[in-house]
């Protein structure tokens, strides 16, 4: 157990550092350096990116998976950094506050412990599984909601999601089975609400391990249940989280 406190304070002080950054370079680090499709990447997710590979790098003996830079050190998916520097650049471009800088360990193909950054708005999620979560510091837990009628679901539209007929019919009937739905666009911050409690289940599908490893370990830490799914670790997952009251959407 002291290990992984030892390891969480390792990513929160990482985390803390990138997102400092991110807030006070973000006259420069907001400008757009590439679009694909609805993928958009501006130059504070490279340089985010750099600054936490160097730091994990250097007190860490683990292999990093990081979005932009894809593995640094060798690639092992028994335990392994799953890292996105800027989880919602196009909100941190934009001046909308819902960004975060996303941490996470994985071993064994669970998300063990993780730190998502929400600096815009000053609130650190911390948490690792058989430990505890936290917010600033705070103990945190997931909702005590059971009927999806009287929940939220946070969810999002990722730029890989199918856009044909029938999975437009599939997200539909999920949005309608809960009382609220709420997209923030950044999938670390949506799971991290599930942690705290704010809301009651998230789902995504063809995200990537780097967008959502953090969260999911935090909703585990805090209580609640997680699903991935996928041909493995390194292709797009879909995912789901609960506070392992209401079940899972579908």
């Amino acid at each position: 157990m002291d290990d992984r406190l030892e390891t969480l304070a390792l990513a929160e002080r990482v985390a803390a550092e990138a997102g400092a950054a991110l807030a006070a370079r973000r006259a420069s680090w907001a400008r757009v350096e590439g679009e694909e499709g609805r993928e958009v990447k501006i130059a504070g997710d490279r340089a985010a990116e750099a600054l936490i590979i160097a730091a994990l790098s250097a007190h860490s003996p683990w292999p990093i998976l990081s979005e932009e830079r894809g593995w640094a050190g060798a690639a092992n998916l028994e335990r392994f950094w799953a890292v996105d520097p800027l989880d919602g650049s196009v909100n941190y471009a934009q001046g909308y506050p819902h960004c975060a800088v996303s941490i996470a360990l994985v071993e064994a193909g669970a998300p063990v412990l993780g730190v998502v950054d929400c600096f815009p708005l000053g609130e650190r999620f911390t948490g690792a599984v058989g430990v505890g979560a936290w917010l600033n510091g705070a103990p945190m837990r997931v909702s005590s909601v059971a009927d999806p009628a009287r929940g939220v679901l946070n969810t999002g539209i990722p730029a890989r999601m199918a856009t044909d007929a029938p999975a437009q019919a599939r997200l539909m009937a999920r949005l309608m089975a809960w009382r609220k739905v709420r997209m923030l666009g950044s999938a670390a911050a949506a799971l991290a609400y599930v942690a705290a409690g704010r809301a009651d289940a998230y789902c995504e599908n063809s995200s990537m391990i780097w967008d959502v490893a953090a969260g999911c370990a935090l909703v585990s830490a805090a209580g609640g249940q997680i699903r991935l799914s996928g041909a493995d670790l390194t292709q797009p997952l879909d995912v789901s989280a609960t506070n392992g009251i209401v079940p899972f959407p579908n």
